[in-house]
């Protein structure tokens, strides 16, 4: 495992925060979550 250090935006980070809370999740699976997510994405587009 690597750790990994963000600089964001006051704004952002209360919005992904905010997200994680209503999911139930801490933000650092929020954001492994999405980080994810997004490969699965760009996997799909190079394949066709």
């Amino acid at each position: 495992m690597v750790k990994v250090s963000l600089d964001l935006d006051g704004e952002l980070h209360k919005a992904i925060r905010k997200r994680a809370i209503d999911k139930g999740i801490t933000m650092k699976a929020y954001l492994v979550e999405l980080i994810e997510k997004g490969e699965s994405m760009e996997e799909g587009e190079s394949t066709t």
